[in-house]
């Protein structure tokens, strides 16, 4: 017995499975191919490479974008867009993502469609050291040096508070995206 795939009807928004690392060519095609509305937000984030630290800027949900169509109509033309693998179901339903979701996640992103993966460290902030001999010691920040991309932070030295400067990537920064879901 075959069982019937269900789903809302009407223009909604659905999560799609892209092909791995094609989240923003899979955009552009279902984008310019079908002509639905495609949501594909990005994270910036800065890594250590052999030149120093770099900024990258990669898919905020690795593997996925969201596609607005109506299911009964784009279902198919969605599914055999360049660049995506399919749509997933939980059971034998297909969920649509609420409205309130995508608003959220589109209320963080910058003009260029991403957001900083973290905020820049700020006076009065507790972090954690991510590198060196000092790994995984709790600090506070007492100074921002901008200019330089170094911190000072206080840090406890048996029993006693100490002044030291780190530079500003080897300490853990705030996380900034939250979803609200109302």
């Amino acid at each position: 017995m075959v069982s019937q795939l269900s789903f809302e009807p009407g223009l909604l928004w659905y999560c799609v499975r892209t092909k791995p690392k094609k989240e923003r060519v899979a955009a552009v095609n279902v984008e310019s191919i079908l002509s639905f509305q495609v949501f594909c937000p990005l994270i910036r984030f800065r890594r250590k490479t052999a030149r120093g630290p770099v900024w990258f800027q990669e898919a905020m949900f690795p593997g996925y974008i969201f596609v607005r169509f109506d299911m009964s109509d784009g279902k198919r033309a969605v599914e055999h867009s360049p660049g995506i693998m399919g749509l997933p179901m939980f059971g034998d339903r297909y969920v649509a993502v609420p409205e309130s979701v995508i608003d959220s996640l589109k209320a963080d992103l910058d003009d260029q469609g991403s957001v900083n993966a973290a905020l820049p460290l700020a006076v009065g902030d507790e972090t954690t050291i991510l590198e060196g001999s000092m790994r995984g010691l709790r600090v506070k920040v007492i100074k921002v040096m901008p200019a330089e991309d170094r911190v000072s932070v206080l840090l406890e030295l048996l029993g006693t508070l100490v002044e030291a400067e780190f530079p500003s990537d080897v300490l853990e920064h705030r996380n900034r995206h939250r979803i609200s879901v109302d």
